[in-house]
Parts: structure tokens; C-alpha cells; sequence
């Protein structure tokens, strides 16, 4: 029966989808002390699918290369992703096998290794497994050696009881084991010596679930619970809604406590470490021809009398986003003022582009105020749906940098075409 299932998916025509971007990006430092350096950095993505009836391949890698500059090197590619996909089998199993990205509630990485999805009930009710070994360093093309210490395994239980909302419950356990590595050392008599440093391997093991509802533009709303079973503790807690209470108003409300992340059985545990708690306010108001404006307040408390406290108002329309932002307390004092601007030109071939940043900033109520400033200029040019090219042209002046000039230059193609490969 599988392979009467497997066939037609075989026989049908692929789309074949491949999306190249190449880009550029250059620029000049010189800092606060005359000393100037120069870099080039050099990319190639490939995204590349072929997609039939119910068999599809992907892969999505990177080269990059260092030109010019300190750091230059001989050049490297990075893969993302390569796996194949299974679609419907007896009409409910989704399977993928090879290197792949996971998005599953607690559990969120990627792996070389497999998935499957269970669909019931018209996709209402939704099982997510996975289990595999972490790419190893660089996305190498290639399997991390010491795979039972490195590893990932997990899974997500997805409901959508109602149209408006869904509910899910989650599962992961991640073990890390850091390569071998040689190091100097000195004896009692100071000398040097060469030593093999084996690190432990550290875990995490998380269990969690999350409330997500949508009623219409009226009501929206987000609750996330995480728990972590190795240090006996809740980890995360978030609570979001934003409800519209009349015409053109909204309301919207933020809570967030967080344990530091720390892998159990490593380093850090040996540092104290306090719970940060966050909360926020605001609200928005609905202006003619589609502009929005909106005020934010909130606080970050870090354990006893440490808290920081930030304010935000800011304007949104189609063309234009202006903001100021002011935040003061235990990490620091910061004014900012931000706009960003751009204008479609020659029937939305051309994006002409403009964003300007000037903040004020004290480490410490006791340090001296200082200034950052960063402009940016560009444009994006589309001629047609399938290329697009993108120029950007950005100077920051702060204290490390008296003048920091950079070019951003990215050229993207799609090409889509329907084969019959296999």
C-alpha cells in the first residue's frame, strides 16, 4: 500500500522553486583613537525546492567570505537545511528526514534527523515528534562525531478546540557536549604545558504550553508557561492581549517573568543569578488615512530595588514611522528619538529610502551622558516580481566610533519552473 501511495507522488510534475541572493557588504571604521581598518564581507544564498504531489526536497545554504579585514579568511559555506519531505501519507502523517529546522513550542533548533506530524480531525488536532543530533560547528555538511552527547529530542501537542483559538503542550531535551580542545597550562613551577580540555556534557529539559486567541480585529491574546524539569523551577511565564474597547481604541498589556536560561550541569551555575520580571502597558489609537499613533510604558525589576523603567510614544502610517523613547533605573538612562521614511516611485518599481537614529545614554546615574547617532539612505528597485536589487548606504558616529561608513548591496532572483525530474 505504501508504494501505491508513494508512486503518483513520483510521477506528477515538480515545482521547482530557487531563490539566489548575492551581497555585499563593505565598510570604514575609524575610532575615537585615529586608528582606521576596512572591511568586505561576501555572500551567496541558495534556496532551492522541489516540491510534487507529496515528495519534495529542500535546501537552503550560505557561502560567505571574509576579503578584506582582520579577520579575513578562505571562504565558507554554511547548510542550513537539507531534508526531504513526505506529505499525506494515508492523508494525516507529515515525515522529514535530514537536516531541518524545528519549531516546537520549548523545543526550537535545528537537527540533523527526523520529524513526523500526526493530523487528525481536519488538522484540529496536531502531533509533533522529532529527534536527531545537533549540525555540528559552521552548519558543516557533515554529522557532529560524539552524536549521543548532542542531540535534541522533543515534541508539541497542538488542539484548536474553537476557530478563534488553539492550545498546545510541548516537550524537549536537548544534551550538549562541547568538543575537545587543547589549551596552555602552567605547572606549580609556572611552566607551560599543553592540555586536553574535555568539557561535560550539560542538558536541558523543558516542559510547556501556550494559550493563543484571535476573535476577530477585537480581541487578541497570548499565554505561555515553561517549566524546567532538571532544576525543579518555572522558567518563563508571558502573559500578551491587546483588546479593542471602542473605535478607534485599543488597549494592550504585556507580563513577562524569566529565570536565567542555564544548561544544567555547566559553568554557570556556579554564578548568582535573579529572576527578571517584566511588565508593560499601552495604548493605540486609530487615525484617518491609515496612521496609528501609540504610547508604551513599562518596568524590568531584576530582584529587590533594581528595576529600570522605559516609556515609548510613536507614530505609524504607510510611508512614514517616527518614535522617542526614554528608559532610566538600574540598567542605565537612554533618549532616542527614530524615524525611518520611504516613498514608492515609478509605479512601486523604485523605494527610495531614509531612517535617521540619535540616541543619549548614561551606563550609570553617575557616568557622563553620551551620544550615538546613526543615518541610513537607500532604495530598493524591483522591475519585475522575480529580481530585485537593494542598496543601502548607513554612517554611525558614537564613542567607540568617531565614523562608521557601510555599504549594504544585495541582488535576489527567483526562478520558478515545473519539471518532471523524478
Amino acid at each position: 500500500m505504501l508504494a501505491a501511495m508513494v508512486v503518483p507522488g513520483l510521477l506528477s510534475a515538480q515545482l521547482v522553486q530557487l531563490r539566489l541572493v548575492t551581497s555585499a557588504y563593505a565598510w570604514q571604521q575609524q575610532d575615537t583613537v585615529d586608528e582606521t581598518s576596512q572591511h568586505l564581507f561576501g555572500y551567496q544564498t541558495a534556496q532551492l525546492s522541489v516540491a510534487g504531489e507529496h515528495l519534495s526536497l529542500h535546501t537552503y545554504f550560505q557561502g560567505f567570505n571574509d576579503f578584506a579585514g582582520p579577520v579575513k579568511n578562505q571562504g565558507r559555506i554554511r547548510v542550513y537545511n537539507l531534508y526531504a519531505k513526505y506529505s499525506g501519507l494515508l492523508n494525516v502523517l507529515d515525515i522529514g528526514l535530514g537536516r531541518q529546522a524545528v519549531f516546537g513550542g520549548v523545543g526550537n533548533g535545528t537537527i540533523d534527523g527526523g520529524s513526523a506530524t500526526l493530523r487528525l480531525f481536519d488538522s484540529r488536532l496536531k502531533l509533533l515528534g522529532y529527534y536527531g543530533s545537533h549540525p555540528p560547528s559552521y552548519y558543516k555538511l557533515s554529522m557532529i562525531d560524539n552524536v549521543g552527547d548532542n542531540s535534541m529530542l522533543g515534541g508539541r501537542l497542538t488542539a484548536t478546540p474553537v476557530s478563534f483559538g488553539t492550545v498546545s503542550v510541548s516537550y524537549v531535551r536537548k544534551t550538549m557536549k562541547p568538543e575537545s580542545y587543547l589549551a596552555v597550562r602552567r605547572d606549580t613551577l609556572f611552566n607551560p604545558y599543553s592540555s586536553e580540555i574535555r568539557p561535560y556534557a550539560v542538558a536541558e529539559e523543558y516542559v510547556g504550553g501556550d494559550v493563543s486567541v484571535e476573535y476577530g480585529d477585537r480581541v487578541s491574546a497570548y499565554g505561555r508557561y515553561d517549566y524546567d524539569l532538571n532544576q525543579e523551577q518555572t522558567d518563563r511565564i508571558q502573559v500578551f492581549t491587546r483588546v479593542k474597547v471602542a473605535e478607534p481604541f485599543a488597549l494592550t498589556g504585556e507580563y513577562i517573568y524569566r529565570e536565567p536560561r542555564l544548561s544544567y550541569n555547566s559553568i554557570f551555575w556556579v554564578f548568582t543569578s535573579t529572576t527578571v520580571t517584566e511588565l508593560d502597558g499601552g495604548f493605540e489609537v486609530a487615525l484617518p488615512k491609515n496612521w496609528q499613533f501609540f504610547a508604551k510604558y513599562g518596568y524590568v525589576s531584576y530582584g529587590g530595588d533594581d528595576r529600570s523603567d522605559r516609556a515609548t510614544l510613536g507614530l505609524n502610517g504607510r510611508l512614514l514611522s517616527m518614535s522617542a523613547s526614554f528608559g532610566t533605573g538600574f540598567g542605565g538612562e537612554l533618549k532616542n528619538l527614530a524615524f525611518t521614511a520611504g516613498y514608492p516611485l515609478l509605479e512601486n518599481t523604485l523605494t527610495p529610502t531614509v531612517s535617521a537614529s540619535l540616541a543619549q545614554y548614561k551606563l550609570s546615574a553617575d557616568a557622563h551622558e553620551e551620544e550615538a547617532l546613526s543615518i541610513a539612505g537607500g532604495a530598493v528597485y524591483r522591475p519585475m516580481p522575480l529580481l530585485a536589487v537593494d542598496a543601502q548606504l548607513q554612517w554611525i558616529s558614537n564613542k567607540i566610533y568617531a565614523s562608521d561608513l557601510r555599504l549594504f548591496v544585495r541582488f535576489s532572483y527567483l526562478l520558478t519552473q515545473r519539471l518532471n525530474i523524478f
